[in-house]
């Protein structure tokens, strides 16, 4: 029989997995982004921590960075309230750490068969879900006004697949707190043996 701790796990591995692509973006890795912009032939991509040059050099990683369109003569993308905004991409990480210790305490609940493990996944889940989604909002919010400060300029942006990476983590830990809670309610069974735990 399977556990009823294993849906929640697997979500919760689902949700942890897809945030740890999102953080190992610029300038770790410049193949998950959140705005991928094009000046004066110059293609730079923005991350978690920093931005990156398309097969050129990156900044360095800071929570928090100035944003910079490399190319561009003429495009102020770096006011006060978007550089601000970017200090609190640092919640990509930090939700991605919640959805882990949800993955550990499922694992626990599947192995271990415990229903206590299981309602600890759950509030892990939760709080990952909760700030994933937070965090998406502020993406939404800081992305699409560097884009339109872009585009404004007569250059090129697009969203990034960061951002959806980031809103399908927020669904995986949704689900995950949702089946963690309804198999708290389950059966808990180590062996024929043993019986069962209540």
């Amino acid at each position: 029989m399977v556990s009823p701790a294993f849906p929640g796990m697997f979500f919760a591995f689902a949700g942890m997995a897809l945030l740890v692509f999102v953080s190992v973006s610029p300038p770790a890795w410049d193949q998950v982004n959140f705005l991928d912009a094009r000046a004066g032939g110059q293609h730079t991509v923005f991350g978690v921590l920093g931005e990156c040059i398309v097969g050129g050099a990156c900044s360095t990683r800071n929570v928090g960075y100035d944003l910079m369109l490399n190319g561009a003569t003429n495009a102020n993308i770096n006011p006060t309230g978007l550089h601000n905004l970017t200090y609190i991409l640092i919640l990509h990480p930090i939700a991605g750490f919640f959805g882990l210790l949800a993955l550990i305490m499922g694992i626990i609940g599947v192995v271990g068969a415990s229903r206590f493990s299981t309602i600890l996944m759950s509030i892990f889940s939760f709080i990952a879900a909760v700030l994933t989604l937070i965090v998406f909002v502020i993406d939404m919010v800081l992305w699409n006004l560097v884009k339109k400060r872009i585009n404004d300029a007569g250059y090129s942006a697009v969203l990034g697949n960061a951002n959806w990476l980031t809103i399908g983590a927020f669904g995986a830990f949704a689900l995950a707190t949702c089946t963690s809670l309804c198999g708290a309610c389950g059966r808990f069974a180590t062996g024929r043996s043993a019986g069962e735990k209540y």
